[in-house]
């Protein structure tokens, strides 16, 4: 890898935003749809760094998408919330939708959206986190009692709190499975299937000073292509709802899509 990584800290977010810069560096426009952008991420910087990319981000949660709209006021983005998704006059080249998913409440209709917004040759990259469902408590650190505790407690409440329409904190796990199903009846095909972030990587990289990250980053993504091609397998029973056994300490699935 020669060129420069970003979103350091998430080797999964890395890996797709390298891929689609190497296949399309320039100089023909190039328009990345992002569903669920949070507060931009590294937008501000690959977007200054990359002149042929514009993008349009979708954003529901009012906090992170005011921080979104000032962090990217000077660039070529526009970021949009609520019923603006169902008027979204173009057509995305990518779509990329990171650690989104698992807070969905309407899954079908989150990813029609997205059939519908996905250029005809274009490609769906849709990432989601297990790491909500995994909770660590260290009885050796106190300090992650009260963490892991809340996770518990909010994806206990999930559901009846989005049946009377209290979605904002949602959280769900998504079994490997039954979201493969759902995409393909969606009208996607499933192109590639990968999996990143494994746990005790991840947790280094926070421990990694600031100049030693980049080249941290590039062997801790080669790290896991190499997982990804020549150690994966399927278990005998799915745990934690998926059958990969990589799926055990690698907590970040994304699926590559297409149109059907």
């Amino acid at each position: 890898m020669t060129q420069r990584l970003y979103w350091l800290g998430n080797s999964a977010k890395s890996r797709v935003i390298d891929e689609i810069i190497k296949i399309k560096p320039g100089p023909e426009p190039v328009t990345i749809f992002d569903y669920g952008c949070g507060d931009g991420g590294d937008w501000p910087s690959i977007l200054a760094e990359h002149a042929n990319l514009r993008l349009i981000g979708y954003e529901p949660y009012a906090p992170s998408l005011r921080k979104a709209r000032e962090r990217l006021r000077n660039h070529a983005a526009d970021i949009l919330t609520g019923d603006n998704i169902g008027a979204i006059p173009v057509k995305a080249d990518y779509i990329v939708s990171f650690s989104v998913f698992e807070h969905v409440v309407h899954r079908s209709e989150f990813l029609r959206n997205a059939k519908r917004i996905l250029a005809e040759k274009g490609i769906f990259y849709l990432n989601y986190d297990d790491g909500h469902f995994r909770n660590f408590l260290d009885v050796s650190r106190p300090a992650t009692w009260l963490p892991a505790l809340r996770a518990w407690g909010r994806t206990a409440v999930s559901r009846p709190f989005a049946a009377l329409g209290l979605q904002t904190h949602y959280q769900r796990r998504v079994i490997a499975e039954d979201v493969d199903q759902l995409v393909v009846e969606s009208g996607f095909h499933i192109d590639r299937v990968d999996y990143h972030n494994l746990l005790c990587l991840k947790e280094l990289s926070k421990a990694m000073p600031e100049s030693l990250r980049p080249r941290y980053a590039e062997w801790w993504l080669g790290t896991e292509l190499t997982l990804n091609e020549q150690f994966r397998s399927d278990l005998a029973e799915p745990q934690f709802g998926d059958r990969c056994n990589l799926w055990q300490q690698m907590l970040s699935r994304t699926l590559r899509l297409r149109h059907c």
